[in-house]
């Protein structure tokens, strides 16, 4: 795959918090799942999925190469679906690609590298490893050698082994498909494990030498974000994060549905609070149902976009989750409140995921007073906060605790913080 202009390959940065580019600035991770986009999709429906994610912000699509999750007992021995043009990604084994199918992958990458997006590319489902078993170690390791040959220089892709599965007996295959993977690129491209249910790729296989970044699926668990990724963050050595699945906008089966607007952006906002990086999925959309087009126009779609937004405003791959910025008011659960700062202290981002009042310690920031703007997470409005003396830099021994009661403004149903020392 010849070189395009897309600044890749992605890169985990020096003190392994985050991503960077190929010219070594930072890449902010904003995902969107649409699983079976190298099978299902026209050439016409990918295209217009590209253009309308890359427009509203996203720099990530995790798709999967051998799609397919039929429905027990039809397990055994079935074949991964072949894509729009009639061709599967093997012929009779893992150990078999089919060039035909994967020269469509490249053209689908070309065409994400020219609107600047990364595929986060996932070799297989996990249903065709962990149920129908028709890898093992050896096809998976020959099979992720090719691959890794095959897109080796291919500037806007990222690997992604598993597929909504725990590694359970199969975690040889899946640790082959990986090695394989590595083997084939030299180490061009990153690697990570997309695990099931509410687990994270880091109870499996988090000092694994090809494990990149950790990736965290919390599926119907969507309060607990925010715990999840600060879990994962804290672990030695330290590896990027990223939320890659939760509860998707409109979802009908969430037994903590429904999963509104308000809450797509609770969970990718929790996600970036704790250090980490969001991912989001629509319901419709993914699965393709009729009319499933018009819902890559979701508001949810529009509201990760402005988070994006808004974060680029910010130092976000310096900042450090500090929940001491509350004196009294980080709520928790379903309306948990989460902040971070910069390390010189001199600016913080407070989320606050429902209409209330928080306490807020404004002798954090290192200034004499403190500037504060309201910032409505789905709109990006601004209002004007006040300001507040702090506290600090009054010529006195010790700085003087100081706490500001803050109300989130009538009529939002969350906000977004910022003080800034002035």
């Amino acid at each position: 795959m010849p070189a395009t202009t897309f600044p890749g390959p992605i890169r985990v940065s020096p003190n392994r918090r985050y991503f960077v580019d190929a010219n070594g600035r930072p890449f902010f991770w904003l995902g969107d799942t649409a699983w079976p986009f190298f099978v299902s999709y026209s050439p016409e429906a990918a295209d217009r999925h590209l253009v309308n994610r890359a427009a509203k912000g996203f720099s990530v699509i995790q798709c999967v190469l051998a799609w397919g999750d039929p429905i027990p007992p039809n397990l055994a021995g079935t074949p991964p679906r072949a894509n729009y043009h009639g061709e599967p990604p093997w012929k009779q084994t893992p150990a078999e690609p089919n060039p035909a199918f994967f020269n469509y992958v490249e053209t689908l990458l070309r065409r994400a590298a020219e609107l600047g997006l990364v595929l986060a590319v996932l070799p297989t489902w996990g249903f065709h490893v962990n149920d129908s078993r028709v890898f093992d170690p050896q096809n998976g390791y020959a099979y992720g050698e090719w691959l890794g040959r095959r897109f080796k220089d291919a500037p806007n892709l990222i690997w992604v082994n598993g597929g909504d599965r725990e590694p359970a007996d199969c975690a040889d295959t899946w640790r082959a498909i990986a090695r394989g993977l590595r083997a084939g690129d030299g180490g061009s491209h990153l690697i990570s494990y997309h695990p099931c249910g509410f687990f994270s790729s880091s109870y499996y296989f988090h000092n694994e030498d090809w494990l990149d970044f950790n990736m965290i699926q919390t599926w119907s668990a969507w309060p607990a974000v925010y715990q999840a990724v600060s879990a994962d963050r804290a672990l030695d050595p330290p590896k990027p994060v990223v939320h890659a699945e939760g509860a998707y906008e409109d979802g009908p089966e969430y037994p903590l549905g429904p999963i509104t607007p308000l809450v797509v952006r609770r969970q990718a906002w929790w996600a970036v609070m704790a250090g980490g990086f969001p991912t989001y999925g629509q319901n419709q959309m993914w699965r393709m149902e009729p009319g499933w087009q018009g819902a890559l126009d979701s508001p949810g779609a529009f509201h990760m976009g402005m988070l994006r937004q808004i974060i680029g405003h910010f130092p976000w791959w310096e900042m450090i989750p500090d929940q001491t910025l509350f004196n009294e008011g980080t709520s928790c659960g379903r309306t948990l409140n989460a902040a971070m700062r910069t390390p010189d202290r001199r600016l913080a981002l407070l989320y606050l995921s429902s209409q209330c009042h928080a306490y807020v310690r404004v002798d954090r920031i290192a200034a004499r007073k403190a500037r504060a703007t309201w910032i409505n997470p789905a709109t990006g409005e601004h209002q004007a906060g006040g300001e507040y003396l702090t506290g600090n830099a009054t010529g006195a021994t010790f700085a003087r605790w100081t706490s500001e009661w803050f109300s989130v403004p009538a009529h939002w149903e969350d906000a977004l913080l910022m003080l800034e020392g002035i």
